[in-house]
């Protein structure tokens, strides 16, 4: 009796516990325009969905090496907002990052550029099919194609076909190896990889192009149209341009090695004013980024509906979610709008992240999700469309991912350059629980078998760089080697020197700190190759292609002296870059807007 008591007692009290928080908990708006109050509540309560996900999204993470994650989900269907921190954001405290932790958002800063100029456009000082030449006269690409007619749109899109060239703005650490008025010269001298429009071709250099765009239109700074045209008035408090948050919950970055080590690799430089600012440099928080993204669905809700009866912040947002591009000739379901990538699933996603490079292919995501969008027998059956995004930069991953029919959104952001896209499987784990997918994937198996591949990367790579050796040594003396090669803007260059015990070492941009030791590979070819140990204690990016550790030296054109070098750091661009033997840089031409 005393037991059945307790019991009694007990489900009474817990009842009246969830009945006073129901009574307690604010009501969330409707379509009104949001603001910071909205987001003040965290759901912690047993409903909450990460608490049956907590298990694999700590596996994932495990198996990843990740130091630790925010992770935030909006329930569109119940406007409940529920957010969860792991790990650590900071090795030598204890304390776990939350929903107000500051990380580095990289590639999801794309989205506020590309919101950028829906608001121009919605002022009418551009519009989306204005070739880039209108805007900025200055803009002298060799390609006559290219030159007059890529739009805005393709930029935004990364439809113009241009390689990406990410090896040149950043090698070893978080220094940035180029200013911001390097841009033009960068996107004037990228080679054509695909035809105009007709491809996908992911292209950070494109959005900072973008960024300077902005801001001739606007007449002010990218981070001061940022700061007062979405972040004010959306009322981000914890979302900065800035170099550094004005806050102390700020994440730092690390990078896992064997065993469980961590390395601490520091945060990234880019922010406002810098080189890359419009691709990669804004910070925020999953409580900023949960309230920005409900902006933006709202925001798409109206203009879907023609609802003027308030007025949004952000202008065409249809124009931003609408596929523009097909992102993989193989997958007609996942397209690239302005900013975002959509996909109708069943589709595979993660298409901006780093996962598809360890396993043969991505898992199909929402797999018997078809038929509830599509009455129509004669189409396609779709499931629901999904809107994604992922970023990556030395230390910092993320992922967000939005259903467009209920307005749920999932926010994953990781204070690690982890083995694998820790942020993108947890983010496609969450999406698949939120839809009730008939059939998941399961993320920790995955996670799991990519984190395995990457270990077997790194330890294959000193072997295979060993295999790309030729016989026979430098067909002149070493002396010949050293100089200065510059790319064609004049604005880039490989310093080659001896050592003061007769060897050959180079330094990027003549940086002490880009020093790395040459060794003889075989005639007028050196290698610079680097352990899994050594590339992360230089905090780099982690290069698992063998021609990135080779230069090929050449003969000047009247083919007496050694007048070149090239070096393939673009998979894209298998022939390489050549760079120039000079006493003095090339003109910098077109190297400021």
């Amino acid at each position: 009796m005393t037991k059945q008591i307790q019991t009694i007692a007990g489900a009474i009290y817990c009842w009246l516990y969830s009945h006073i928080l129901s009574i307690l908990q604010p009501l969330r708006p409707g379509p009104k325009e949001l603001t910071r109050e909205t987001e003040k509540h965290v759901i912690t309560n047993t409903k909450s969905p990460l608490l049956a996900l907590r298990p694999t999204i700590n596996g994932i993470l495990r198996s990843s090496g990740a130091m630790g994650a925010s992770v935030a989900i909006f329930d569109g269907k119940t406007e409940k907002t529920y957010f969860e921190g792991f790990g650590r954001r900071d090795k030598d405290y204890p304390s776990k990052p939350d929903e107000h932790t500051v990380y580095h958002l990289a590639s999801l800063s794309k989205s506020f550029t590309a919101a950028a100029m829906g608001l121009l456009a919605a002022e009418g000082k551009l519009k989306f099919e204005d070739p880039i030449s209108k805007v900025v006269p200055e803009f002298h690409y060799p390609d006559e194609k290219i030159r007059t007619e890529s739009t805005i749109l393709d930029f935004l899109s990364h439809r113009t076909g241009l390689a990406s060239k990410n090896a040149l703005w950043q090698q070893d650490g978080h220094e940035l190896l180029l200013e911001k008025t390097d841009t033009m010269g960068m996107v004037s001298n990228l080679e054509v990889v695909h035809p105009l429009g007709e491809q996908w071709l992911y292209n950070n250099w494109g959005y900072d192009m973008l960024g300077q765009v902005i801001e001739r239109v606007s007449g002010i700074s990218w981070g001061e149209f940022i700061n007062q045209r979405i972040l004010k008035p959306l009322n981000l408090n914890e979302t900065t341009t800035a170099l550094s948050p004005p806050h102390k919950n700020y994440a730092h970055g690390y990078m896992p090695g064997p065993r469980g080590k961590q390395t601490d690799v520091g945060r990234p430089v880019i922010a406002a004013g810098t080189v890359q600012q419009a691709a990669n440099g804004i910070k925020s928080t999953c409580s900023d980024l949960i309230t920005y993204y409900r902006a933006l669905w709202t925001a798409f809700k109206r203009e879907t509906s023609n609802d003027t009866s308030a007025k949004s912040v952000l202008k065409h947002v249809t124009t931003l979610v609408s596929p523009h591009i097909q992102m993989n000739a193989d997958n007609d379901s996942e397209s690239y709008g302005a900013g975002w990538a959509i996909a109708d699933l069943p589709s595979a996603l993660g298409s901006i992240g780093t996962n598809g490079m360890f396993i043969p292919s991505m898992p199909l995501v929402g797999r018997g999700c078809e038929g509830h969008h599509d009455n129509n027998s004669e189409k396609k059956k779709k499931g629901p469309r999904i809107w994604y995004h992922n970023g990556s930069l030395v230390g910092f991953f993320s992922s967000v991912h939005v259903i467009q029919e209920t307005g749920t959104i999932i926010v994953v952001l990781i204070n690690s350059i982890p083995k694998n896209d820790a942020a993108d499987w947890i983010g496609q784990l969450i999406l698949e629980a939120m839809l009730n997918t008939p059939q998941r994937n399961d993320y920790l198996a995955l996670a799991k078998t990519s984190a395995a591949a990457y270990d077997k990367m790194w330890k294959h790579l000193p072997a295979q760089i060993k295999r790309a050796k030729t016989s026979g040594g430098p067909s002149r003396s070493l002396a010949e080697y050293t100089g200065r090669y510059y790319n064609a803007p004049g604005n880039w260059f490989i310093e080659v020197k001896r050592t003061t015990a007769g060897n050959l070492e180079f330094l990027f941009q003549g940086r002490n700190s880009q020093r790395h030791r040459l060794e003889q590979w075989g005639p007028d070819t050196f290698a610079w190759p680097l352990t899994e140990a050594q590339s992360r204690q230089r905090h780099r990016w982690p290069d698992l292609d063998v021609a990135t550790y080779v230069f090929h030296f050449g003969l000047d054109p009247e083919g007496a002296r050694i007048g070149t070098l090239r070096w393939v750091h673009d998979p894209d661009v298998p022939e390489g870059e050549t760079f120039v033997k000079a006493a003095r840089p090339p003109r910098q031409a077109h190297s400021e807007l």
